[in-house]
């Protein structure tokens, strides 16, 4: 959000509007210069009448809708950019002005695939149930917008398919490659095995959960010395329960480049989810070899063999492990064509160049016939 704040702040006059979660101020200084103005809600929740008759699986917040409602009404807007379907709740049932819906990704695990994973059958519903409303709400109560912005073709794919009609737009997502430099020397003593995202996220649980379990006993065994550090936010239960023995699990860190730098290789076994992974891009940047599951890959424009290595299955994964901890000119080779692959297709000054004709087009004065 913060580079595509940038990026539509330069070249249109942009106002935000956001909920006053954690983090909000720090969120006020990043974004000083590239809104016109920054508005910060704090949170109400649903009224009684929305708790009763509500039916989306996204809560509708009082404050968050009122200040919407009057700032549209001022007519002063030409467009509104919303940010994932859970923010279409702030917006008037009757909103004339066009409406952009950046959704990320499109495409979720059916209810059926959940509840037969197990999320279902042991005391943990949630997965299930919320799955089973995203699925009506999808086929339902689909908002009216001009244009939904997705960040892969695949998701573009899914999204046209189920919605016939709908615009949608790819705007994939990015990587900051001035920011972010790739490391410098990849000579290894001992391997250290990164993975990092929201560790909170259920895709994020069940890949960390593969590799520490199923992946890096078969390495610790060849290597006693290597490490796997499981590092990012929110580390769910059953994250923080996989330290020990080599593995570390941070959380949340103050700077995650030390990580990328001091890791020899990047692993991301990711068997659910969609959407193409940013914590991936940011390994790429840091040019590090990398190996992935097919999922892990989707939406990307990457080529396996040459830019990274795709491994489906446990033992695969290992074997490939393998063949990159014995060989320093193929860890090079992979660092090299993972840094190049982000900086030609996955730098922000690259990737959200299609948002500038869409709204150039949006805002356009209409002709009006004679």
């Amino acid at each position: 959000m913060l580079h595509l704040l940038r990026f539509l702040g330069s070249r249109f006059q942009v106002d935000l509007i956001a909920p006053a979660s954690d983090g909000w101020e720090q969120a006020q200084r990043l974004l000083q210069g590239m809104c016109g103005e920054t508005t910060f809600v704090p949170p109400q929740g649903p009224g009684l009448l929305d708790r009763i008759g509500r039916v989306s699986p996204y809560a509708k917040d009082r404050a968050l809708a009122l200040t919407v409602r009057e700032r549209l009404a001022s007519g002063m807007y030409g467009a509104v950019h919303v940010e994932k379907l859970g923010m279409s709740a702030a917006l008037p049932a009757q909103t004339t002005i066009p409406v952009v819906l950046d959704i990320w990704s499109y495409g979720l695990p059916s209810p059926l695939r959940v509840f037969r994973s197990g999320d279902g059958t042991t005391g943990r519903p949630t997965p299930f149930v919320r799955r089973l409303k995203l699925g009506l709400y999808d086929r339902w109560c689909w908002p009216v917008t001009s244009c939904v912005t997705v960040v892969s073709e695949e998701d573009r794919v899914r999204c046209e398919k189920a919605h016939p009609g709908q615009r949608v737009l790819v705007v994939p997502n990015g990587v900051d490659c001035q920011a972010i430099r790739p490391k410098a020397d990849h000579a290894m003593t001992s391997p250290l095995l990164l993975f990092t995202g929201d560790m909170g996220a259920e895709p994020n649980v069940e890949a960390a959960t593969v590799l520490a379990t199923e992946v890096f006993p078969a390495i610790r065994r060849e290597f006693p010395k290597a490490e796997l550090r499981l590092v990012g936010r929110n580390p769910d239960p059953r994250v923080a329960r996989l330290a020990g023995q080599g593995i570390m699990v941070t959380g949340a860190v103050p700077d995650m480049q030390a990580h990328l730098r001091a890791a020899t290789i990047y692993v991301a076994p990711h068997l659910t989810g969609s959407a193409t992974r940013t914590k991936l891009l940011e390994a790429m940047a840091a040019g590090l070899p990398i190996i992935t599951t097919s999922l892990g890959m989707e939406g990307m424009k990457v080529q396996p063999g040459r830019d990274l290595l795709v491994a489906d299955q446990p033992a695969d994964m290992i074997e490939s492990i393998h063949t990159l901890l014995a060989s320093q000119p193929d860890r090079e080779r992979f660092a090299q064509a993972a840094r190049h692959m982000a900086e030609v297709w996955y730098d922000w000054s690259r990737c959200l160049w299609p948002l500038e004709p869409l709204y150039q087009n949006l805002l356009a004065p209409k002709a009006v016939a004679c």
